[in-house]
């Protein structure tokens, strides 16, 4: 079958997304299925779910590259129509007449909505990085995920941020142009997080009974309040500041870069190897 305008709109009411609702994504198009128009299709149904009073807001990063920036990479310049690696909807709400785009360097989010103007502008390259989904979580917002392999988790990341733990981050950044149309390097300073471990969070929003699940076309859909997962990962990172690490024992991010890393590069360096054996054999076979 394929997916109508009209069907997508009444999939995301049933959801439970009502008029005026500030929406942040995260999709995996393909998930949902064949629609009329393609990603088109899911825009449309989304901006009609939320209204002119509602606001959708996704991310639309950047790669960063390592520094000093290589004669290629200091072409690459961050501008406010940079196109992102974020995916489909990402790009049409990137080249959408009514966007807003935030200007930070690398982290930059992307709206459509007078509702999320504020947010979005005030964040540049001195703003904390993930400092726009705070900013929802504390006007309301809701997250929405559809795709099974997507991540549930809208505000993890700043409940990291907040963790009295530095991090090995790789030095990298980006040239970016600024308001007055200058040229600046941004180096990148946030820690970020290994998104593998995120779904371990999941559970807690179910006891907490905070996650609605649905499905938007084909894709399996989860709605969640921003400002209440952000209050669990809080509570949670507090008395585990671990807990968000994967279970990879292969992850550099996790088992290294932390100082609350409890793993070792010769641990790290053996599974890695095992992992190539067994990835060569099955290749094999």
């Amino acid at each position: 079958m394929v997916l109508t305008r009209a069907i997508l709109l009444n999939d995301l009411i049933n959801l439970g997304i009502k008029p005026g609702t500030i929406l942040h994504l995260m999709v995996s198009v393909r998930s949902i299925g064949l629609m009329e128009d393609g990603a088109r299709t899911l825009l449309g149904a989304l901006l009609d779910t939320v209204g002119e009073k509602g606001a959708l807001i996704a991310n639309g990063y950047l790669n960063a590259f390592p520094l000093p920036l290589s004669e290629k990479d200091s072409l690459v310049l961050s501008k406010p129509d940079s196109p992102s690696y974020a995916g489909a909807i990402v790009d049409l709400m990137i080249n959408h007449p009514d966007m807003i785009r935030s200007n930070h360097p690398v982290k930059k989010f992307v709206a459509i909505g007078r509702s999320a103007r504020d947010i979005i502008e005030s964040h540049t390259s001195d703003s904390m990085a993930y400092e726009p989904l705070e900013k929802l979580a504390e006007a309301g917002a809701w997250h929405l995920t559809i795709g099974e392999n997507v991540n549930v988790t809208g505000t993890a990341h700043v409940a990291i941020e907040e963790l009295p733990f530095n991090k090995k981050r790789k030095v990298e950044g980006i040239n970016y142009l600024d308001e007055d149309g200058n040229v600046n390097l941004y180096e990148a300073k946030y820690k970020g997080g290994c998104t593998q471990g995120f779904p371990k969070f999941i559970p807690h929003y179910e006891n907490a009974g905070i996650l609605v699940k649905g499905k938007v076309g084909n894709g399996v859909a989860y709605l969640t309040k921003m400002n209440e997962t952000l209050r669990i990962e809080r509570e949670i990172l507090k008395r585990d500041p671990a807990f968000f690490f994967c279970n990879d024992p292969t992850c550099k991010d996790c088992r290294l870069r932390w100082d609350h890393s409890t793993g070792n590069y010769l641990s790290v360096k053996f599974h890695s190897a095992v992992k190539i054996i067994k990835n060569r054999f099955q290749s094999i076979i």
